[in-house]
């Protein structure tokens, strides 16, 4: 085995594994998470839902409070903590690995304590018990303008059934990944009801040759706003 071929392979540990990475472009930027290369180099490179950070970025400006549902390992919960004037964000994700890793990627960006995050391990849906809850529960708590992030698998219509008062409310903003044309379709005739404007975040063309291994092909984002101050036609 030559020399070069030797170097490489001494290399591999680096690249390979969950390890401390920064984020290198988009709107999780400079942001500190334990990254394996094999599955999240788009979200290293800042290629990860790139479709939706103009979204992002124009929805959150001015924001109070952030609801961040199926937070993951918590790079939105991140960027509304670090990157954002929010008072108040909400974490929900019911995983417990996910939110192990969700408090080390905290940890990283000494966010660990913050003092505006309540992470709760419960599921969002359409009623409260000990193991779900209602966005409506959070009602006391949020103060407009408000960001709503949902990525939920395939339960983003129960969670809009759970939520008819926070629905009701002005300067809400609502991205959510919908699942399946039906699940979409039914998200839209909900807004569409209460006089929110909504836009179908579509995939990229580039999509076609780095895809993000979605489960469903249909896999797309969705914006929703009743907010004259906010142009949908600008992205």
């Amino acid at each position: 085995m030559n020399s070069f071929i030797k170097n490489k392979i001494k290399l591999l540990p680096f690249f390979l594994g969950r390890k401390q990475r920064t984020a290198k472009s988009g709107i999780f930027r400079g942001l500190r998470m334990k990254l394996d290369l094999r599955c999240q180099t788009q979200l290293y490179l800042g290629l990860f839902e790139r479709e939706v950070y103009k979204w992002v970025k124009r929805l959150c400006a001015g924001i109070n409070t952030a609801v961040d549902i199926g937070a993951g390992e918590g790079e939105y919960t991140l960027y509304f903590l670090a990157k954002t004037g929010a008072k108040k964000v909400f974490a929900f994700e019911p995983l417990a690995e996910c939110r192990a890793r969700l408090m080390s990627n905290l940890r990283l960006n000494n966010l660990a304590d913050e003092h505006r995050l309540k992470l709760s391990s419960k599921y969002v849906g359409s009623s409260n018990n000990e193991s779900m809850c209602t966005l409506d529960l959070l009602l006391p708590s949020i103060s407009p303008p408000c960001f709503i992030k949902i990525d939920a698998e395939y339960n983003e219509v129960d969670i809009l059934k759970g939520s008819p008062k926070l629905l009701d409310l002005p300067q809400i903003n609502w991205l959510i990944e919908t699942h399946s044309k039906q699940l979409e379709r039914q998200c839209v005739e909900i807004f569409s009801r209460l006089g929110y404007s909504t836009v179908i975040v579509h995939h990229a063309w580039w999509r076609l040759f780095i895809p993000e291994m979605r489960k469903s092909s249909h896999n797309r984002w969705m914006v929703a706003v009743r907010n004259a101050g906010i142009e949908m036609n600008l992205f």
